[in-house]
């Protein structure tokens, strides 16, 4: 078996080390989970990627059939080997670019076609074009995983919210630079001074014009933490580029928008 870069949600989701019953087929849902977890840990999955694809049976007497009905469709045969469970294995693989929705697509020829030679198609693993190698991502993408906290200050409601995943964050040495960004609301209506619907409908855009005015001008950030209190939202990003950073910054203000 060639050497995978593969996470373990997707293993939990699609791993072919056991058998599944054919009456389980994998839903858009979870492929289109899989690819949104791809790309929060920077894999590029617009690339032609090393595609495996798995049918398991107790019997290996229609694996040659199948094999040669998909070289048809540039499959190339990988291997057939049997399991501690004494079950057989046929692997076949092709270079391709797919999404969520061509991958669902390609699942539901290869269903029929197990259902053909009376064998069970189990999923697909990925790989690299260039065997024993990773599959190529970008590590300096950090996946959001976001906490709350729920606490008082000054008799008033104070909320905390963080991205743990930045903690993981392989260049977190490398981004040393914070930015705090203040913003002000009203919350007259209210006696705990947090943000109505609307306010939060606000506050959130106005967060969201920030990153976009940042990823427009290729300046790499993070948001890392937020909190609210009193009629006031902090939120913080780092950066690795104070200087461009800098810029974009002034811009905002310069613009007066």
């Amino acid at each position: 078996m060639r050497i995978l870069f593969i996470w373990t949600c997707m293993l939990g989701l699609f791993a072919c080390n056991s058998p599944k019953s054919q009456s389980y087929k994998i839903p858009l849902e979870e492929i289109e989970g899989m690819f949104s977890k791809m790309k929060a840990n920077g894999v590029y999955t617009d690339t032609i990627l090393l595609w495996g694809i798995f049918f398991t049976s107790d019997r290996k007497d229609h694996f040659d059939q199948i094999a040669k009905e998909l070289k048809k469709q540039n499959f190339e045969f990988v291997e057939i080997f049997q399991a501690d469970d004494k079950s057989y294995w046929l692997h076949l693989e092709r270079q391709e670019i797919h999404n969520a929705k061509s991958l669902f697509e390609l699942d539901k020829e290869l269903y029929k076609i197990a259902d053909k030679y009376k064998t069970t198609y189990d999923g697909f693993d990925i790989g690299n074009i260039n065997k024993g190698q990773p599959i190529q991502r970008d590590t300096y993408v950090v996946p959001e995983e976001f906490k709350t906290i729920d606490n008082s200050k000054d008799d008033l409601p104070y909320l905390l919210v963080g991205n743990t995943a930045f903690d993981r964050f392989p260049h977190k040495a490398e981004f040393c630079n914070f930015v705090k960004v203040t913003t002000v609301f009203v919350s007259n209506a209210s006696k705990t001074m947090l943000p109505t619907n609307e306010e939060l409908n606000e506050l959130d855009q106005f967060e969201h014009t920030i990153e976009m005015y940042l990823k427009e001008n290729n300046i790499k950030y993070y948001y890392v933490f937020r909190d609210t209190h009193s009629g006031i939202r902090n939120f913080y990003i780092v950066t690795n580029d104070k200087i461009g950073a800098t810029k974009v910054f002034n811009s905002i203000k310069d613009s007066k928008k």
